[in-house]
């Protein structure tokens, strides 16, 4: 294998032959999975379903995580504990608000009502408690850089300790056993022959409505602007009047809050538990690495990618390896694709 990794590096095959190789490394997998006995027209609209429904959820972590790598220049390790404490936040509004008189009030749409109440307490709450752990306990490490410097390791090394925090923190307050999230969004749509569960559909239009109002508000509004320009260099931000630590606490927030309304929006399909941050944190890192890192809509069709990728994978491979696929792909793409599909060639940021 080292031999083969060497001569793809000799040849320097440039991103044209980057792209070939891949392209036969997905024609061959597709051809594969074809040729399994459980292919058919049900399976594959199970695959579509499924695949496209957690590679949003992948794609929403995956773009925090992303956003705070442009704006802190490292790796937040914590990141899938904002995930797992923002579906408890919403767990815990959706506990608060089944009283009778919202029932009374909407008795149609009791289900969806409570339900965006829950993402939209599960957003802001994770943005300010993005914000609140960023000036504590970031600042100070922050302020000296980050990348490959000694106060970035220091980050990284913080946010193991932090992961380790906030899931003891959860643990006392919500305990470890599994809590179910039983929203009634209503009853299964049937598009074109495809049976959508509405905890699936909603996963897809709120993690696209979330991607693309942050594009909007990257690209389009003056603060979006100055969160860029702090991304690009801190130092002329500086320079010419920006307030470089709040746009960090807003980086942060923004990042945080993105990953509590993910937690949520699994929560209906999923049961929500302590631990659940641990696992979709590296999925979330696999697929930003697939659509390129630190690529904010690289993470979108990153998350895409690894979702459709594992789902098929479980389906037409095995199914008792679910959580394997994921990185394997991530293998897979560093060897062919160093940089992602939509990444460019990595420089030390210090």
């Amino acid at each position: 294998m080292s031999n083969f990794l060497s001569k793809i590096n000799i040849l320097k095959l440039g991103k044209r032959g980057e792209n070939i190789i891949f392209t036969i490394f997905f024609l061959i997998y597709i051809a594969w999975c074809a040729s399994s006995p459980d292919m058919n027209i049900e399976s594959l609209k199970g695959v579509l379903t499924i695949g496209i429904s957690v590679g949003i959820i992948y794609g929403l972590v995956a773009l925090g995580i992303s956003l705070i790598y442009t704006g802190l220049d490292v790796v937040n390790f914590s990141h899938g504990e904002f995930f797992m404490i923002g579906a408890f936040m919403g767990l815990t509004t959706f506990h608060l608000l089944d009283v009778d008189w919202i029932y009374e009030v909407f008795p149609e749409s009791y289900g969806w009502v409570v339900y965006v109440v829950c993402l939209f307490i599960a957003f802001v709450s994770m943005g300010l408690f993005g914000v609140l752990i960023e000036r504590v306990f970031l600042r100070p490490l922050t302020k000296k850089g980050g990348g490959y410097t000694v106060a970035g390791m220091g980050i990284i090394i913080c946010g193991f300790g932090l992961s380790v925090v906030l899931i003891n923190f959860a643990y006392i307050i919500w305990n470890p056993v599994a809590k179910p999230f039983p929203v009634d969004l209503g009853l299964p749509l049937n598009i074109a022959n495809i049976t959508l569960p509405m905890t699936y559909l909603w996963m897809l239009v709120v993690g696209l409505s979330i991607s693309a109002g942050l594009w909007f508000f990257l690209n389009k509004t003056k603060m979006g602007l100055g969160i860029r320009a702090v991304a690009f260099s801190k130092e002329v931000s500086n320079l010419v009047g920006i307030n470089v630590p709040l746009y960090i606490s807003i980086i942060f927030g923004i990042a945080c809050a993105i990953a509590g309304i993910g937690g949520t929006l699994v929560g209906p399909t999923y049961q929500v538990v302590v631990f659940m941050g641990y696992i979709i944190l590296m999925k979330a890192f696999a697929a930003a690495v697939v659509g390129g890192f630190g690529n904010l809509p690289g993470a979108i069709v990153g998350g895409f990618t690894v979702g459709l990728f594992e789902t098929a994978s479980s389906f037409y491979i095995s199914g008792s390896h679910k959580d394997l696929y994921a990185f394997l792909l991530m293998i897979i793409v560093l060897m062919i694709k160093p940089t992602g599909f939509f990444g460019v060639q990595v420089k030390m940021k210090a």
